[in-house]
């Protein structure tokens, strides 16, 4: 019998609740490349980077002297119990007392990854000759002191529910942004402890639901490709997508939804051990079939999102799904031509679905996963389309396409153009740059220029609401076919 119960966060059937996975296969805790023109202040102390994520948060603790990177963490964020997309946090965070309790989970989760890094840094000090060792409270103590300085970047809605701040703007049209500016307090105003002394800045957004997170992509973008013309995604629950020429720059928001992270589907997991993340061709004719690999080593329990951005794009490719993304019978991908191997993964029932993995530790994808995705695709690409237009440019007249976010650096670009994802460019114009955000985050940490430079380039940034562009109706449902 299928198995019903879900978590209300990330939707998983069974997955024991989003806070299992501590420690996620993410680049939010992987060391990051700066421009070659960044140029960081020389400063004293210890600082800290944090990318508030939807899904995940990232952090990553700096020795501001040096600008070397001493630690990183990254952890899911626990506010996935109140929803696992933007817009359900907001809708709760209308409340004051839910408002309030979002706010305490995240600034317990952000306070708690920074004690670990600067328990895991405070080891070493416990091991210098003469310091008499000491307990790991006193060890993070010392090294907590020093740290002097925070910047933390998120979408709008998290970087508001961080302030304290009611999301009362986000919650209805024209959707603005509640706050405007860069804001520093002390994390004691805020609810920090450990951080309590620290000043922390939460970078500005650049409008309606384009936030400082999408504001630290462009700034790195801007510093690398001076008067070029990209493209920049973000690909996440909350999609943003940038487009900058001729010193001109577009922002705007596509709700992409949890599905391409894995959630909202019904076998779908973080990239974590167990996961289903890739998806090939296996086999050859006439015994052509499917293989996968899983993180971890271990059998399989779910799929992630570069596995389901690989397995749709195989599905496509051999003729299970057809491109208005219905799931074929039996019957109908035999007429289509699908390996038969693979015709035979189908099963009927209360709703189709294709067996991924072996029936021992059965993994599927369900007819309405397929639309789920359809969606977020269409979301994503058509966001792009629209920046476009309004920019009188084609795919073609690209210089770059950047792919950020952990999702962006893992996702097989081949699989991600096939289904429709990405615009029709040459491979080598496509980037996956990796966690632009956390790295604007830490320029701004480690450079009083760039933290300014940021708050003057999100009053320049033109932010297009696409729910209020003439077209856009049209032009996602173009883009809803694979």
């Amino acid at each position: 019998m299928e198995r019903k119960n879900r978590c209300p966060g990330c939707k998983r059937v069974d997955c024991g609740g989003c806070g299992i996975y501590r420690k996620l296969n993410t680049n939010k805790q992987e060391g990051i490349t700066f421009p070659s023109c960044f140029v960081p202040d020389p400063g004293r102390g210890l600082g800290i980077s944090f990318d508030v994520g939807t899904t995940t948060l990232g952090a990553m603790l700096w020795d501001l002297e040096s600008g070397a990177l001493l630690a990183a963490e990254a952890e899911a964020n626990p506010q996935a119990a109140f929803g696992a997309d933007v817009v359900s946090r907001i809708l709760c965070a209308q409340e004051e007392e839910c408002l309030g309790k979002m706010q305490k989970l995240l600034v317990e989760k952000l306070d708690e990854m920074a004690y670990g890094m600067a328990a895991h840094l405070g080891e070493e000090w416990r091991a210098r000759p003469g310091q008499g060792g000491g307990s790991q409270e006193e060890a993070a103590g010392a090294v907590g002191k020093h740290i002097g300085k925070a910047v933390l970047v998120g979408n709008t809605a998290m970087s508001e529910i961080l302030l304290g701040i009611k999301p009362e703007g986000l919650g209805k049209a024209p959707f603005a942004p509640d706050y405007q500016e860069t804001v520093s307090k002390k994390g004691s105003l805020l609810g920090f402890r450990f951080l309590g002394d620290t000043q922390m800045y939460v970078l500005p957004p650049i409008g309606g639901y384009v936030g400082g997170d999408a504001l630290a992509v462009y700034h790195y973008v801007h510093s690398c490709e001076k008067g070029k013309k990209i493209l920049a995604v973000d690909i996440g629950t909350n999609g943003e997508i940038l487009l900058k020429w001729q010193g001109t720059a577009f922002a705007c928001s596509a709700a992409a939804g949890p599905a391409l992270e894995g959630g909202a589907v019904s076998w779908g997991m973080r990239a974590a051990k167990g996961a289903v993340y890739m998806v090939s061709p296996g086999g050859r004719f006439p015994v052509e079939d499917l293989a996968y690999r899983v993180s971890g080593g271990v059998p399989p329990q779910g799929i992630c999102g570069s596995g389901l951005l690989d397995c749709l794009s195989l599905l496509l490719e051999k003729g299970i799904v057809a491109r208005d993304g219905y799931l074929r019978s039996l019957r109908e991908a035999r007429e289509a031509g699908a390996p038969e191997r693979m015709c035979r993964r189908i099963e009927e029932g209360e709703e189709r679905r294709f067996l991924l993995t072996d029936e021992k530790h059965p993994v599927y994808l369900t007819a309405g996963d397929v639309r789920q995705l359809q969606l977020s695709v269409g979301a994503i690409r058509s966001a792009m389309e629209m920046l476009l237009q309004k920019a009188g440019l084609r795919a073609d007249d690209l210089d770059g396409v950047y792919l950020a976010g952990a999702f962006g650096s893992y996702i097989s670009v081949e699989s991600a153009a096939r289904v429709g994802l990405l615009p029709a460019v040459p491979r080598e114009k496509i980037c996956q740059a990796g966690n632009l955000a956390g790295t604007g985050a830490a320029m701004a940490l480690l450079s009083e220029r760039d933290l300014l430079e940021m708050a003057t380039e999100s009053r320049s940034i033109v932010h297009v609401e696409l729910a209020q562009e003439e077209g856009f109706q049209e032009l996602f449902l173009s883009h809803m076919g694979f």
